[in-house]
């Protein structure tokens, strides 16, 4: 579910959800604003999925949340 595999197209898959988040933050904003930016895109489908991308994200250090505002980490 992760990575996609012969089993797991690339569009169902939460790597390609999370670049698809990471696509879409810009500067600082909220989750719902957040949210509301991705939630018509075809892969992200449920909010479920898009906690999952989040955490996704999270576990990689990609992403930081503080106070309700999600920022990219530069690296």
């Amino acid at each position: 579910m992760i990575l996609p595999n012969k089993h797991i197209q690339i569009s169902n898959s939460l790597l390609n959800l999370g670049a698809i988040i990471l696509d879409n933050i810009s500067g600082t904003q909220t989750v719902s604003l957040l949210w509301d930016k991705v939630r018509g895109l075809s892969d992200v489908r449920n909010f479920e999925r898009f906690t999952l991308g989040l955490d996704l994200l999270s576990i990689l250090g990609l992403i930081e949340l503080k106070d309700g505002i999600i920022r990219r980490v530069e690296k």
